[in-house]
């Protein structure tokens, strides 16, 4: 991936996301936030096009949380996402194909034979509002979604890119508060879009933004896509490759 995209909205409701992803049709990771819900409702063909994979990490916070209260029955459940991470660090640069061969072969005995029973098994045996209760309700609740990445090697076990990118914001929201206007917070998503991508792609984000305002008032307008951060580090070393006319 080689974008960080952000958006910016005035709320946190269902219309927002419905507004960005519009037209969108494939897998969509995320935790099980409501404002989702609408992306995946089905359209009149009957299925959604847009598909809900649940994220691991999520669930396993909820776990995590609990250790507090039940560690012996935390432990269980988080010694045995362990493995399914410990199998995604392993087939973490095989391609796709190859990654859900590994899945179905060692991740889904896992998940459906080793987790799925354990949870059912201990629903009913906590207390309704202890946090192991809560843990293995948000983890039942959306367990069809969870299985999602079972099917295509394409699609993480979590969301945790998304998660270390928003990082920032959610550490500096207090000082942010306050955006001055609706068009303030369209521009700092747009620039910390640019700003993020720089940082991914290892381009020094100050150096990208003066070469790209330089060059933007004469350069075509069919061609903007080329003053992508990773499309100016070869539009870069295509000028460095120049030879001056004397």
């Amino acid at each position: 991936l080689k974008y960080t995209l952000y958006n910016f909205t005035l709320g946190r409701g269902g219309d927002g996301p419905e507004e960005f992803f519009k037209g969108y049709k494939g897998y969509f990771v995320c935790d099980a936030y409501a404002g989702y819900n609408g992306l995946f409702r089905p359209t009149g063909e009957g299925s959604p096009d847009i598909v809900n994979a649940a994220c691991w990490a999520h669930a396993r916070r909820y776990f995590i949380k609990a250790q507090d209260t039940a560690p012996r029955l935390a432990g269980v459940v988080l010694t045995l996402m362990a493995r399914l991470y410990k199998i995604e660090e392993r087939i973490k640069y095989e391609p796709a194909y190859k990654k859900m061969v590994a899945r179905q072969r060692e991740s889904a005995p896992i998940v459906l034979e080793k987790i799925k029973p354990w949870l059912d098994e201990n629903v009913t045996l906590c207390l309704p509002q202890s946090a192991m209760r809560q843990a293995i309700g948000y983890t039942l609740g959306i367990w069809k979604e969870l299985n999602v990445y079972l099917e295509d090697g394409r699609i993480p076990i979590d969301n945790n890119l998304a998660e270390n990118a928003i990082r920032p914001i959610a550490l500096g929201r207090k000082n942010w508060l306050f955006v001055g206007s609706e068009t303030g917070g369209h521009t700092a998503a747009v620039l910390m879009s640019f700003t993020a991508t720089c940082r991914k792609n290892k381009i020094k984000t100050w150096s990208y933004l003066k070469d790209v305002l330089q060059r933007i008032q004469s350069h075509p307008a069919r061609r903007l896509h080329e003053l992508l951060p990773d499309r100016w580090q070869n539009l870069q070393a295509a000028s460095s490759k120049k030879i001056p006319i004397l």
